[in-house]
């Protein structure tokens, strides 16, 4: 299982360098037609990306401390108590899975870009909330 934590740690890793990329697009500045896809593109970097954080930290507090949990909320919230992130990362963790959910439930531009909002504010997130489990190495 080592060898699939190490792949899911580098996956992670590039993830969370593409979502932050997509978030250094300045939208205002582009056509509103390509505004909207980039905005588009923007929420989905953010889902593949929450995904890809809590099955890498299911696995990893697997590994490391033997606690197999089945779902993102639960095992964000064992991330936290075994000390990978502060209680403002988790709580922040927490909404970015929400907004996640949220993503499949919206039919209204408005609510959209209300939850477009939230997702600029995620820039840098993963990285500092990843960066004990991205770094460490599992003893034999």
């Amino acid at each position: 299982m080592e060898e699939r934590l190490g792949y899911l740690r580098e996956q992670l890793a590039a993830a969370i360098a593409d979502f932050e990329r997509s978030l250094s697009i300045r939208v205002a500045e582009l056509e509103p037609a390509v505004a909207d896809a980039v905005m588009s593109g923007q929420a989905q970097m953010l889902e593949f990306t929450i995904e890809l954080f809590w099955k890498t930290a299911k696995l990893f507090i697997l590994e490391l401390h033997g606690f197999d949990i089945p779902s993102p909320k639960p095992v964000l919230k064992k991330y936290f108590e075994l000390g990978y992130v502060d209680y403002r990362g988790v709580e922040r963790l927490l909404r970015s899975l929400e907004i996640r959910n949220s993503l499949s439930h919206v039919y209204r531009k408005d609510q959209f870009l209300e939850l477009h909002a939230e997702i600029l504010r995620c820039a840098g997130l993963f990285g500092e909330c990843a960066e004990g489990m991205l770094k460490a190495r599992l003893e034999e």
